[in-house]
């Protein structure tokens, strides 16, 4: 009974272990791709488990159905997250490639092991053994095939370090001119191997092993290739974002020099009051003597014009604060924005003014940029003493939700050049955290709430 339905047990098996396959690459490929997606990204390896096995279970046989199931799965990236297209393209193409190279690599265990254990003589005598060699073999062949995958996706992981950030058009150049390259080899591969079964009626590596040697050798280096594209990518990525962290130091370090600029010009105003108020002082006692009150008063309202333009508006306990919330505010006015200000400096603390002055300048920029689409905009500013903790909230009216990278827990530019963008928030956290604190966000619809913690004695 056994041996008359050999063929059947034969299909059930190729069946099985096909579609036992097709949906473990399906986990695969959600592992590839949910480090670069915020959301939902396990819908990226259903979608390809799903069309590969519509693909395999159809009866017409059906020309590159992998391609055709990671482009279902790049279509599934781009509707479930429309942001990083480029880099969505990138990673599609590189998924379909690393599963072809590697399987072509384990393909030369596959034939080994049917060398050995399943085309022997006694084998073929032995069909009920047979199957069960060919089930063991097959199983071996994928899970090693997995297994490598599993590693190389890993890898690039380690090498891909700017997951989160979209590339650019001249990045997508250098990285898609190495994939079509490997592409080219790919299809040239394909395309040989199809006219000689044609041809002769026989596979190519079948009559000619050296074929089989020179296709490995050549998904090796293609790898190879794709992997050295990707560091280098990385490298250009750690230059730009160097770049940029010293062009944002060099801008807080001009700002705080500004601010001390507007600290000493404004001590030298009071000290320049304080030197002339004695004969501010005579001259009134004379026009009080001479019952000039109109003069009197003309003089008063030009000695107070004079003081408040010498003096910050808010006082915070610190000059350097003070005369930054002073030029904050003055821009909020200028930009038609209420802002609200209970501000008090730790003076008791052992807080740097420049840490603090970091966190205002960052925190209300990036406040005053929040509030564009609302209607009536505001920012609000308060610091209070929480038991060991000196904690700072800033709130602001918004017209949309903000979205918050799942990774790094802080907001995504909006900014179409990113590259230079959305440091701010990432060097609040610095200073918190040298302060032994952090940043919290929190947000409804209608404000945003950034929440900065400093530790203190």
């Amino acid at each position: 009974m056994l041996m008359e339905n050999i063929e059947t047990y034969w299909a059930i098996a190729n069946k099985t272990i096909a579609i036992i396959n097709i949906l473990i690459e399906g986990w695969l490929v959600y592992r590839f791709v949910k480090p670069f997606i915020n959301r939902k990204s396990y819908c990226v390896g259903i979608s390809y488990s799903l069309a590969m096995l519509v693909f395999y279970l159809v009866p017409q046989e059906m020309n590159y159905p992998y391609l055709l199931g990671i482009f279902v799965a790049w279509i599934t990236m781009c509707l479930t997250e429309r942001k990083k297209i480029k880099q969505k393209i990138f990673l599609a193409i590189s998924m379909y490639l690393i599963r072809w190279m590697v399987y072509g690599v384990t393909l030369v265990l596959r034939d080994i092991m049917f060398a050995l254990f399943i085309n022997t003589p006694y084998m073929l005598t032995e069909p009920v053994k047979q199957l069960i060699a060919y089930i063991v073999v097959e199983l071996i062949y994928y899970g090693v095939a997995i297994l490598v995958m599993w590693l190389v996706i890993k890898l690039i992981h380690k090498v891909y370090v700017n997951k989160k950030e979209d590339i650019s058009g001249k990045e997508l150049i250098l990285l898609f001119a190495t994939l079509l390259t490997v592409m080219v080899g790919y299809f040239t591969f394909n395309f040989f191997s199809n006219v000689y079964v044609e041809d002769t009626g026989n596979y190519v590596w079948n009559v000619h092993p050296g074929y089989t040697f020179l296709r490995v050798i050549y998904q090796i280096v293609s790898f190879a290739a794709i992997l050295i594209a990707v560091i280098i990518y990385q490298r250009i990525k750690e230059k730009q974002l160097e770049e940029n962290a010293n062009l944002l130091l060099a801008e807080q370090i001009e700002n705080t020099k500004q601010h001390i600029s507007e600290v000493e010009k404004l001590y030298g105003d009071i000290r320049a009051l304080k030197h002339d108020m004695g004969n501010h002082i005579t001259v009134l006692e004379n026009l009080y003597l001479k019952k000039e009150t109109t003069e009197i008063e003309k003089y008063l309202a030009e000695l107070k014009s004079a003081w408040s333009e010498s003096v910050a508006e808010i006082k915070t306990g610190n000059p350097v604060t003070d005369v930054i919330l002073t030029q904050k505010q003055k821009e909020a006015e200028e930009k038609g924005i209420d802002f609200r200000c209970k501000f008090m400096y730790p003076t008791d603390t052992g807080i740097n003014a420049f840490d603090v002055s970091v966190i205002l300048n960052n925190a209300i920029t990036n406040a005053f940029e929040g509030v564009n689409g609302c209607k009536n905009p505001y920012v609000s500013i308060s610091a209070y003493r929480k038991k060991n903790a000196y904690m700072l909230e800033l709130t602001n009216c918004i017209s949309k939700r903000v979205e918050i990278d799942d990774e790094t827990g802080l907001p995504e530019t909006t900014k179409k050049d990113k590259g230079s963008h959305g440091y701010g928030l990432a060097n609040i956290r610095k200073v918190a955290q040298k302060y032994y604190g952090d940043i919290d966000i929190s947000q409804d619809e209608n404000s945003f709430t950034l929440t900065v913690m400093l530790m203190v004695e």
